[in-house]
């Protein structure tokens, strides 16, 4: 496990860490392979339109 306090992540930002490393982007979801990260987590651009829908449903 990697701390968020941790100064080796110090200044890092939208990234996804496993087993205190920098987790890898896993396509797929059979289910079979443990670990990873699926590649839509790390898109910026996916991430603002999930941001948008949010602030929107809440009403800022």
């Amino acid at each position: 496990m990697l701390p968020a306090a941790s100064p080796l992540v110090e200044g890092v930002t939208g990234r996804c860490f496993e087993d205190g490393r920098e987790a890898r982007a896993v396509a797929g979801g059979d289910g079979e392979q443990a670990g990873g990260v699926a590649p839509h987590a790390l898109d910026p651009h996916a991430a603002g339109r999930l941001w948008e829908y949010a602030a929107g449903t809440v009403g800022r």
